[in-house]
């Protein structure tokens, strides 16, 4: 599915996608705030709840792509408002250890941006609990 609508905020996230899924840990302090932060969904073990500034954004990047031969990411709705953008995901892959493929596993991601660069990043098991949050 095509995203909808396109604001810089949802092209740079576009692009921070392509970032991660290509393991392009170089990237991240051109696309986070110093002190910005990425708060998971729980979903996955073994991962903090929260990664906070440029080096443990690298360290969640690093332990998030790792276990992946293969990572893509699809997106599917989006909203904007203002700086804060909702995106409405699907992740594919085959693990590297296990040959294992996982395919369209949602998940709701919403963005808050200042300037372009990420300041809070938050992930939700579904679309719908990402979206529920805009504007809070």
């Amino acid at each position: 599915m095509e995203p909808q609508a396109q604001t810089p905020e949802l092209e740079r996230l576009f692009d921070i996608y392509e970032a991660f899924v290509q393991g392009r840990l170089a990237c991240i302090p051109a696309y986070f705030h110093e002190d910005g932060w990425y708060r998971t969904s729980g979903v996955f073990p073994g991962m903090r709840e929260r990664y906070v500034g440029h080096d443990e954004l690298a360290e969640f990047w690093h332990a998030a792509t790792e276990p992946w031969e293969s990572l893509q990411i699809e997106v599917g709705h989006t909203t904007a408002r203002g700086e804060d953008v909702v995106a409405q995901i699907w992740l594919s892959g085959r693990g590297r250890e296990s040959q294992v493929e996982v395919k369209g596993v949602e998940a709701g991601h919403l963005v808050r941006f200042r300037e372009l660069k990420i300041v809070e990043f938050l992930a939700f098991p579904t679309w719908e609990e990402a979206l529920s949050q805009l504007g809070r």
